[in-house]
């Protein structure tokens, strides 16, 4: 995949090596920006090259509100674990939040997962955590904006290596913009990661080994300008293979991505694709399963291809004090599983395709007296075809076409009652349409098994939130906000009452989320700072018909309270930053049967700015060599995060 992609990235690279340019140095953040606020930036380019995460995941945790499914990073976990939800509102493994990418979704075309690990962070120049835009989904957005050429070329190399992270380089190379209407910029992240043993110390056996990851990864962008607006193209790739903790555990992707638009002053028009291909092998221990001695292939999923095509239009009228928006969009995404029964030699296909189609208005309202209106309202249709299941102890055959239409839409409103004081209101009603996973394709992992379901309605979360942001003095600011979200036919993985071991994906009624979010920042003196946020959830399934003895219980994965906090001293040319991490107790199961204990991490960084141009880091992770547990199987076996580590790591701008 990546040699396909090496004809556009080694010219640029070979461009970059040759420049001399320099950048400004960082400056170390004061005060940031109101934490609570419904289109924000969370990360800006400050915040991105001063942080000591080498994965965009371990990055985004820093906020309270970000959460994969699982604890585990993206080094080590697997891909299928790695869904993504916002504020706790998702009820099993699949996002509830879309990732873009400069506008254009990356989650996966079959299950909705998102490699984290594949992003070179010194591409990135801000990352949002929103709920406007074309592909909104159910949770909202997390939106990252790549950095673009300015009137000097940027270049930007980073390498990294740890007894854990193992070796990583990342680099980013754009030309100035001044270079007769044409510009350019590529990046390039390649890791090997060394990993660690995922099992619980006194739990391993001899089957037992580190979990890993190798991936190489490449993007690049070229723009000319037009008469009509600039025309932009992007490529990019990835290729990635992993070992999952025991030897026969494995996974293997391969990635490509692109895009074609053209970007005016008030219009944009994009039309993207996506290729992927999956493969990965599920083992079972044999003999007695706690003393791990041996084991076997139970599934091999040997090739798991999907793809999509999508388009959108987004146009903007300037109208006075309003700013009328209107976005059209397609999308179809297709994907099948092809994978074999090691223990019956059964073989199952099983996947479909998936169209959508959306239409959406918009109008920002700024009038007089420090008032800021948004409303939005979308209409979206649905078309499932193709759905086919073939194999072993399901419901085979091909299924009927299905459409659907829904309608939702938000309203923000906000008001600056003075230069210090501003409070928000807003009010949204968002839906997701079930993955190709979850419609087709049934799963087991040991002992516990999952029934797919062809016939899941559209999820939809309503909610609704109110916020506080105050700018306290000139050194310290603080946002609180409230909110309450209402799903509806959220899909989990709902056992059977006779047999908790047999799931099937089932649509919840009726479930809930009530939160709250706290964000203080204190600049302490010119050289010390302090950042805290905390969130509070209370999750409960509120009504669900097929297992009426889960109601009551707490989302599986989503814990009640998690918090973050940073302390940053920045004197002269150094820099030294305590990071931690608090989380609660967390159940794995819909059950609440399998607690999963709560964990504080704590992370410290010290970095030397040796030029303008020129860091080096030194980072120890986890100090207080904290279990963090991250799942706890039907048989209680514990897997947990990475023990206490060190990472060392090279910045230089040239």
């Amino acid at each position: 995949m990546i040699g396909r992609l090496t004809p556009f990235f080694l010219p640029l690279a070979v461009v970059a090596l040759a420049q001399e340019d320099e950048l400004e140095p960082i400056e170390v953040l004061g005060i940031a920006r109101p934490a609570n606020s419904a289109e924000r930036i969370i990360f800006d380019r400050q915040d991105i090259d001063a942080s000591p995460s080498i994965h965009l995941d371990d990055l985004l945790r820093s906020n309270p509100s970000f959460s994969t499914y699982r604890r585990s990073g993206s080094g080590i976990a697997h891909p299928t674990s790695q869904g993504v939800s916002l504020r706790g509102a998702g009820t099993s493994a699949t996002s509830r939040s879309l990732v873009l990418l400069d506008g254009i979704p990356l989650n996966d075309p079959f299950g909705g997962w998102v490699r984290w690990n594949r992003f070179s962070l010194p591409e990135l120049e801000a990352v949002r955590f929103g709920r406007k835009g074309a592909f909104a989904s159910s949770a909202g957005s997390i939106e990252l904006q790549s950095r673009r050429p300015t009137d000097k070329p940027i270049h930007h190399l980073g390498l990294a290596g740890g007894d854990v992270q193992g070796f990583s380089a990342n680099g980013f190379s754009a030309t100035g913009t001044n270079r007769k209407n044409w510009d350019a910029s590529a990046s390039f992240r390649i890791e090997d990661f060394a990993g660690h043993r995922v099992v619980r110390t006194d739990q391993r056996g001899p089957i037992d080994e580190d979990a890993w990851s190798r991936i190489q990864s490449g993007r690049t962008t070229m723009s000319h300008q037009l008469s009509s607006g600039r025309l932009v193209a992007t490529f990019g790739g990835f290729t990635e293979k992993r070992g999952n903790g025991t030897p026969l555990g494995r996974n293997q992707a391969d990635g490509f991505d692109w895009s074609l638009g053209l970007q005016g002053e008030v219009s944009r028009t994009v039309l993207f694709g996506q290729e992927r291909e999956f493969s990965s092998v599920f083992p079972t221990v044999t003999g007695i399963k706690a003393e791990r001695t041996s084991e076997r292939i139970a599934l091999d999923q040997y090739s798991v291809p999907a793809s999509s095509l999508g388009f959108v239009h987004e146009n903007s009228i300037d109208a006075e004090e309003h700013e009328f928006g209107f976005t059209a969009m397609i999308l179809r995404r297709e994907g099948h599983t092809n994978e074999i029964n090691k223990f019956t030699d059964a073989y199952r296909h099983a996947g479909g395709r998936q169209t959508q189609i959306g239409l959406s208005l918009s109008d920002t309202w700024n009038p007089a007296g420090g008032w800021n209106l948004f409303a939005a309202l979308k209409g979206e249709w649905f078309h499932d075809d193709e759905g086919i299941r073939r194999g072993w102890k399901t419901s085979n055959g091909e299924f009927s076409i299905r459409e659907d239409f829904e309608v939702g839409g938000s309203f923000d409103i906000s008001k600056a009652f003075s230069e210090t004081i501003a409070a928000r209101a807003s009010l949204r009603s968002h839906v997701r349409q079930p993955t190709l996973n979850e419609l087709y394709r049934p799963y087991r992992v040991g002992a516990f098994s999952v029934a797919a379901n062809e016939n899941l309605a559209t999820e939809r979360i309503t909610g609704i939130g109110i916020g506080l942001d105050w700018q306290v003095t000139e050194r310290m600011s603080a946002s609180l906000g409230l909110f309450h979200d209402q799903l509806n036919d959220s899909v989990a993985n709902v056992s059977e009452p006779s047999n908790p071991n047999d799931a099937t994906r089932r649509n919840l009624e009726k479930a809930k989320v009530d939160g709250l979010e706290l964000s203080v920042e204190h600049l302490l003196t010119e050289e010390l700072s302090f950042r805290f946020q905390g969130l509070l959830m209370d999750s409960e399934v509120r009504s669900c018909p097929a297992n009426p003895g889960l109601v009551g219980n707490r989302f599986a994965q989503v814990p009640k309270r998690r918090s973050t906090a940073s302390l940053l001293w920045s004197p002269s040319l150094w820099e030294l930053r305590l990071d931690a991490r608090h989380e609660s107790e967390r159940f794995d199961d819909a059950r609440n049967s399998r607690l999963l204990d709560n964990c504080f991490n704590l992370d410290l960084s010290l970095s030397k700015m040796f030029s303008k141009n020129t860091r080096i880091f030194l980072t120890v992770n986890n100090i207080s060599d904290e279990e963090i547990e991250t799942l706890r199987n039907a048989e209680n076996i514990i897997y947990v995060e990475a023990p206490r580590n060190w990472l060392v790591g090279l910045d230089w701008k040239f």
